[in-house]
């Protein structure tokens, strides 16, 4: 027995262990029991997930625990003891939610959180807008305008959503009107409306048109975008739009035209916009619809009565509708039609009635879209039909003239064409992974099939001297018919990677195809973002990438084009010519633009609730399309001809420091001030075409939209009270002052000849420098049980001459005379808010 009990001891461990390990056993589970985790989602007011939110769960005592919703809206955290916390969720361009007193319990927790967009007329009057908060988990480069941004900032242009977006920093928009987004030209960014490719097909710029009241923000990525963007090296712009709830809702703004008596009275100005929302079945669907007409007759003064007036409507209409088939599968579908309808375009003293042209262009664009969210993934499909038809003929065909005092008889082209659009996309995002941290995973694809067909007839132009003599008379010869398609696919695979709190690492790998250089472009992209502890409300990002340009068919088609035929009168009876300019392109030589870009940035929220953010963004291109000689050639060769071929030889290269600092005060008010000293330069700053030709050799240069030094500032505020005498207070009582103030330095331009040869280096001169102050005050009040706002003020309140136009032709007797800009301005909006 001895022994037996011997081996008993041996084979048991003692009593004092057993209940240690017992205890400590005990421990670890009441510790784990203890612990809290939550599973989380933020939605919006129709269940849509929402990406990119701040979550923050605060306890009575010790710091926050904060989280990020991922792209399907879901957020994960764990909390250190079970009880009371206060939730706070903020996004940018929703109103901030806050619980005071959310309860937790051990164990797991469920907790879902309705952010509701923002609204100019809210349900309750103790709302408040989120503030810029930093998000550790965002790596790209991104920047965003909500719809009160939109519809608040006094920008000119108002009823253009286009004309908002140099509230930005590194958006530039040039003396045309046209869009540059990090230097780059505006055919180089990728446009979508809710996810859909928008952009033009034939030339790649930015052409649609939306009621600036359907859309809800605008998004801008122009660096460390990831890999599931693409077809733009210089960013993506994603403008997305309003759905409505389950109230009904109708707002309308300026449904009151405008009238003049400058020669004659008339209605000279009406931008009616109109909008009606609501449920189709309260919870279930809903419906948006969204429409805009911009009406304006301007006259000319210097021009014969009867032909100075130029006239134009230009009308949007979007329908969208979702239904949610069920909480976890949506389904949302859109149409919107375009018409633009202008008579005597370009009508001004230089440019009389008989050389313009008429414009009638169209839209139609349809999207069907299905989001299914299952497991913790998010399944989201769509598919888009877009269609588009551009007429442009002048008003007759007698001989155009180009003189130093101005142009005579009937402009030389005009345009017939049609394009269509295709477009598929799939994208998959992954439930979180864990292995060493948080992976989001995201798959997708994206096919698009584009074409065109146009015609275009052009007739003979002369070159006159001030003397009347001709200097150079221009012909077409060949088949005025272009047409040409082009298919693009795209995958991609992305991981976003959060390794510890604090921390997020995204790498991506994108694959394009396109059927013109039918070559797999590989494009690679990495970013990092760092929230370190030690630094609280600070953020350092920086990324890497490389993108492809979409190719665009215009430029694919000019091989098609006619041939000009120039003839030179040169002074003491000696003529050259005709002299032949004419295109080539050779698809199987070309390989589609490739460019990179690097980024760093640092933000920090600064003492008093302002926001601090830094920036430098590099971007170079090494193959660009370019259309250049043969061979260098000085002026007197291009007596004899010159063919210009599409080559992979233009290098483009963009510098920028960006420093920007904002704040939203007493919950909805902002302020904004932003710097931006740049630098945008190429080997090819000279371009050429049929419509506009220049007689030089291939230079480098800056580009026409290059701008050293920017400043702008804008915001609005309420006015203060003790502003009058008490018994005045009632004058600005519910009244805000807008304001917009920008400095920048002048765009460069190119000066020629009376022959059409360069003077000097492409884009020599500048124009003066840029100086506006915008300045309006509105005011909200009641009347007939509805909330409306009056708004009044001045553009460009100092009258600076701020020029967009300059005659450039030296030896011509005007040469160096600028055109006026935007003239000092009074503009009155009134708005119908809504009914509470």
């Amino acid at each position: 027995m001895q022994g037996c009990i011997l081996y008993l001891e041996k084979s048991v461990p003692p009593i004092g262990p057993i209940v240690r390990l017992l205890a400590g056993a005990l421990f670890i589970s009441a510790a784990l029991h203890a612990q809290v985790s939550i599973s989380g989602r933020v939605i919006d007011e129709n269940g849509a997930g929402i990406s990119g939110a701040r979550v923050e769960l605060r306890p009575s005592e010790g710091p926050p625990t904060i989280a990020s919703s991922d792209p399907a809206g879901n957020f994960r955290a764990t909390l250190p003891i079970p009880g009371e916390y206060a939730v706070r969720v903020e996004r940018l361009g929703f109103f901030l939610y806050t619980n005071r007193a959310q309860e937790f319990d051990p164990g797991a927790n469920q907790l879902v959180i309705r952010l509701n967009h923002l609204q100019e007329f809210a349900d309750k009057i103790d709302v408040t807008y989120s503030p810029p908060a930093i998000d550790p988990q965002q790596t790209s480069e991104r920047k965003e305008l909500s719809s009160a941004e939109i519809q608040s900032v006094p920008y000119p242009g108002p009823q253009d959503y286009r004309n908002a977006l140099p509230l930005l920093n590194g958006v530039v928009q040039d003396s045309v009107g046209r869009l540059h987004f990090n230097g780059g030209d505006s055919n180089q960014a990728n446009y979508t409306l809710d996810g859909f490719n928008i952009s033009d097909p034939v030339n790649g710029r930015l052409e649609t048109r939306l009621n600036i009241e359907s859309i809800q923000s605008m998004d801008l990525e122009n660096s460390r975008y990831s890999a599931d963007n693409g077809r733009g090296s210089s960013g993506v712009l994603d403008l997305k739009t309003r759905m409505g709830d389950d109230r009904f809702r109708f707002g309308g703004t300026n449904f009151l035209p405008g009238v003049t008596s400058d020669n004659g009275v008339y209605v000279n100005k009406w931008t009616p916009r109109l909008e009606f929302s609501g449920p189709i079945a309260k919870g279930r669907a809903w419906f948006h619809n969204g429409f805009d007409a911009f009406y304006n007759v301007d006259s000319v003064h210097g021009l014969p009565h009867g032909q100075n007036r130029t006239s134009g409507l230009t009308t949007s209409d979007l329908s969208r509708f979702q239904v949610n088939i069920t909480p976890a599968n949506i389904l949302t579908a859109s149409f919107l039609y375009n018409l633009a309808d202008t008579n005597r375009f370009g009508l001004s003293i230089l440019n009389p009635a008989e050389t313009t042209t008429n414009i009638r262009q169209t839209l139609y664009m349809s999207t069907i879209r299905d989001q299914h969210y299952f497991g913790g993934a998010l399944l989201d499909v769509g598919f888009a039909d877009t269609r588009g038809l551009l007429h442009n003929p002048p008003q007759g065909a007698d001989v155009y003239q180009i003189t130093p005092f101005g142009n005579r008889g009937n402009y030389f082209s005009g345009v017939n064409r049609h394009w269509y659009r295709q477009q598929a996309i799939a994208n998959l995002f992954l439930p979180t992974a864990h292995f060493h941290g948080d992976h989001h995973l995201k798959f997708g694809i994206d096919l698009e099939r584009e074409s065109f067909h146009q015609q275009v007839t052009r007739h003979d132009y002369e070159v006159l001297r001030d003397d009347n003599s001709v200097a150079r008379l221009v012909t077409f010869a060949g088949i005025p018919f272009q047409a040409r398609k082009n298919l693009e696919t795209a995958q991609y695979i992305q991981d976003h990677w959060t390794p510890v709190e604090g921390l997020a690492l995204e790498a991506g790998l994108r694959a394009e195809w396109n059927e013109v250089s039918r070559d797999l472009e590989i494009a690679p992209r990495a970013a990092i973002a760092w929230a370190p502890r030690k630094l609280r409300d600070t953020k350092f990002s920086a990324g890497w990438g490389v993108y492809y340009d979409a190719i665009t068919l215009g430029l694919m088609a000019r091989q098609q084009d006619q041939v000009s035929l120039s003839t030179f009168f040169l002074p003491g009876g000696i003529v050259h010519g005709p002299v032949a300019t004419g295109f080539q392109v050779n698809d199987h030589a070309l390989s589609t633009p490739r460019y990179q870009t690097a980024n760093v940035t640092v933000e920090r929220k600064l003492p008093f609730e302002f926001y601090g953010k830094a920036a430098y963004t590099w971007r170079a291109g090494d193959n660009g399309l370019v259309f250049a000689t043969a061979a260098p050639q000085t002026g007197p060769m291009f007596y004899e001809g010159a063919v210009f071929a599409l080559r992979n030889t233009r290098h483009d290269r963009y510098d920028a420091l960006d420093l920007a600092i904002r704040r939203t005060f007493a919950g909805r008010f902002e302020w904004f001030l932003g710097y931006t000293r740049s630098s945008t330069r190429t080997n090819a700053a000279v371009d050429y075409s049929l419509e506009n030709p220049i007689f030089a050799p291939q230079m480098p240069g800056p580009f026409a939209w290059d701008t050293p030094n920017r400043v702008h500032m804008w915001g609005w505020v309420p006015l203060p009270k003790r502003l009058l005498p008490h018994r005045f207070e009632f004058l600005i009582r519910n009244t805000t002052a807008a304001y917009l103030v920008e400095y920048r330095t002048g765009f460069p331009f190119n000066v020629v000849d009376e022959e059409g040869f360069l003077v000097g280096h492409p884009n020599g001169r500048r124009y003066p420098d840029y100086f506006n102050v915008n300045l309006h005050f509105e005011r909200r009040f009641r009347a007939l049980h509805y909330l409306w706002a009056w708004r009044f003020g001045y553009n460009n309140l100092t009258a600076n001459l701020n020029p967009n136009v300059v005659q450039n032709v030296q030896g011509s007797p005007r040469f160096l005379t600028y055109g006026r800009g935007q003239a000092r301005a009074f503009s009155v909006r009134l708005r119908l808010l809504g009914r509470k």
